[in-house]
């Protein structure tokens, strides 16, 4: 969204931003039980008197062929479970029990955060990760930060633009440098001050941005290099 009346461009973000899902993936084989799969296997025995099966078709559920089969058959039902949960956990929105392997992978815990972090948590920040990349337009940072549990905007300053911008009016033609940074714009966004009696000097800053300020350090590190994110209050 352009402001007509200042250099300014600014994205916000949308309800597909803050929430996605994934429906998770399910067939017949996911789970199932010795009966689900004696048809199929009843089937690969040859056919005939010898085989208890006289008139050339497949042997009867109640049979001594098929009692037999249901014991063999059983490894195979937990086999398939195993092998469709291991499935499962190519995604981290589905991942159960690799989850230490994945984080070894994508570089997690993530250092910009430093309070202890839940199952969920660390999820939510794996997936927060492994979305990350390739990061191109505002809306994927919005969404990213969706993905950290903050809702923001995110507003870009620009010098004078000839065809855009307006002589004598409210535009300004500004410096170049201001183009380097871009504003976000936290929701609800708490503020910590210095307060004597209780803060340590040379330890606690003069204020902060709580959780947000994590938030900052994670822009900060996916950041196109000639760009800097800073904080803002929303309006």
């Amino acid at each position: 969204m352009r402001d007509p009346g200042l250099n300014t461009r600014t994205s916000v973000a949308t309800p597909d931003d803050v929430a996605r899902s994934l429906s998770p993936p399910w067939d017949v084989l996911a789970a199932p039980v010795v009966e689900d799969l004696l048809p199929s296997a009843m089937n690969f025995w040859p056919r005939g008197a010898a085989f208890g099966t006289p008139d050339w078709v497949a042997a009867e559920a109640d049979s001594n062929w098929a009692r037999l089969m249901r014991a063999l058959l059983a490894p195979f039902v937990e086999l398939y479970q195993r092998s469709f949960l291991l499935a499962r956990e190519s995604t981290p929105a589905l991942l159960s029990e690799t989850l230490d392997q994945w984080e070894t992978e994508y570089g997690l815990p993530e250092p910009c955060v430093t309070t202890a972090q839940s199952r969920a948590e660390r999820l939510a920040f794996l997936a927060a990760k492994v979305n990350a990349a390739p990061l191109i337009t505002p809306g994927d940072f919005i969404r990213i930060a969706a993905e950290y549990g903050f809702s923001i905007e995110i507003e870009e300053p620009a010098i004078f633009e000839c065809g855009f911008s307006e002589v004598g009016g409210e535009h300004t033609v500004g410096d170049w440098r201001q183009e380097v940074y871009w504003i976000v714009k936290v929701d609800d966004l708490a503020v910590y001050y210095f307060t004597t009696g209780e803060s340590e000097l040379a330890a606690d800053p003069l204020f902060s941005f709580g959780d947000a300020e994590q938030l900052l350090c994670i822009l900060r590190r996916l950041a196109p290099g000639w760009t800097v994110p800073i904080l803002q209050l929303a309006d």
